[in-house]
């Protein structure tokens, strides 16, 4: 890690533990959300019986084994201490079982001159450093810190996080709730249910690993020793197939196609879902992708959809065989086999042509098109009933044609499949809510 970081999780009995849950468990918004947007305190939420396994059964270190260092690692009323040892490199509690796609939750608090850190899907390997381990690590420091933004801890590249800006979301003296969603390229990270990182985890690291409980090496000014302490550590691991949930936030941006700053802060969604049935372009060869964002106001639903796409090609015979952003709209939340008049399908291409499904007024949507250094930003208005609080299906689709003359990859947010241009049963849930 950077620095000697420290965090502490708010210790909570089970009352004060239930009593969050059950105020926000009804108003629970989407998973997706970005740093500055105002949302439930979902750390603090009970899921335990939904799914989550605990990773630490509070007696004995049974399922985790240390790599490198010599710090000590023992069960203390009910928790996980480690403790510094000096003249010890950074220590590890490792989880033996590997991870890939999941939702960690777990408390943790640690000495201020301390710094600190959970590993998430890392490695340690014989011929790498001598077994150094390695990977995405979210940061536990006392504040003001960067506690909750992700570094590659072990590689030498540092910081993944873009702008691990100092904060002060992190309780110093106390337990701090922390939880890590990761879900393909993407993980997001919340501090005492404040959203802190969302952040697109770059190819070269690790995409499967061990979660591991760093305890930091000292420096020469440091005589510790310090102390760092886990519980309530558990996880949920993802199968791909869970529905979505993403939240529009009330405003009115200017449709031109560009991101102004309306945007900042709106929460985003990412088509990292595979329609494997339509993937074509082989080992290798990486799909056009898109992160997106929506807003709304009286009348109106607001897209805006960044598509990294390496080669622009619209030289398709039919319009969903260009490079082109779809959006799907299930307006009653039916969720069927078949689209009724609240559903609809609209479609933009990577040169602005406009389209619509066969059941779809054309009239009900208009877009702008602009061209970005990796690929094309697609800003749209599509005319909807809406209410503060509402909900609708949704989902998002991107094509590519990788200059084949034909669509060669398809990824969607939520929907695997190919039936969304006649089916709303697949979709994932937008809910509409004031900033």
């Amino acid at each position: 890690m950077k620095k000697n970081l420290n965090i502490n999780f708010g210790k909570i009995c089970f009352f004060c533990f239930l009593a969050p849950a059950m105020f926000f468990v009804g108003t629970i918004f989407a998973q997706e959300s970005s740093p500055t947007v105002a949302t439930p305190d979902m750390s603090l939420i009970d899921d335990v019986e939904k799914g989550f396994v605990s990773l630490f059964n509070g007696k004995n270190l049974e399922g985790w084994e240390q790599k490198n260092g010599t710090a000590t690692y023992e069960v203390v009323d009910g928790t996980i201490l480690g403790t510094t040892a000096e003249g010890s490199p950074n220590s590890f509690l490792c989880s033996i079982k590997d991870y890939e796609n999941f939702d960690l939750r777990f408390e943790v608090k640690v000495d201020d001159e301390l710094n600190s850190g959970v590993q998430i899907r890392s490695v340690s390997k014989p011929g790498y450093k001598e077994g150094r381990v390695h990977g995405p690590q979210v940061e536990i420091e006392s504040g003001p810190g960067s506690s909750g933004f992700i570094y590659s801890e072990g590689t030498g590249r540092k910081w993944i996080s873009a702008d691990p800006a100092e904060h002060e979301v992190f309780k110093n003296g106390k337990w701090n709730h922390y939880r890590v969603l990761a879900d393909g390229n993407r993980v997001q990270t919340w501090v005492n249910g404040k959203p802190i990182e969302d952040a697109e985890i770059p190819a070269v690291e690790s995409a499967k690993g061990f979660i591991g409980l760093q305890v930091h090496g000292l420096n020469k000014k440091q005589k510790g020793p310090f102390k760092v302490q886990w519980q309530n550590i558990r996880i949920k691991e993802l199968d791909g197939k869970e529905t979505r949930s993403i939240t529009a936030i009330k405003g009115t941006p200017t449709v031109d196609g560009k991101i102004e700053d309306a945007w900042k802060g709106v929460p985003r969604l990412v088509t990292s879902r595979s329609v494997d049935e339509l993937n074509e372009l082989g080992e290798g060869k990486a799909p056009a992708t898109a992160w997106v964002r929506c807003m709304w106001d009286d009348g109106h639903l607001y897209c805006l959809a960044e598509v990294k796409d390496s080669k622009i090609s619209v030289s398709g015979g039919d319009e969903w065989d260009r490079d082109g952003v779809e959006f799907f709209i299930d307006g009653g939340m039916e969720r069927s086999d078949s689209y009724d008049a609240n559903d609809a399908q609209y479609r933009t291409e990577a040169e602005g042509n406009n389209s619509a499904g066969s059941s779809s007024e054309l009239s009900n949507y208009k877009s702008v098109v602009t061209k970005t250094e990796t690929g094309y930003l697609v800003e749209a208005c599509i005319k909807l009933d809406t209410a503060d609080g509402k909900k609708i299906g949704f989902d998002v689709q991107v094509n590519n044609d990788p200059g084949e003359g034909r669509r060669m990859s398809v990824m969607k947010w939520n929907d695997p499949t190919n039936d969304s241009y006649m089916s709303s049963a697949g979709f994932g849930t937008l809910e509409m809510i004031e900033k």
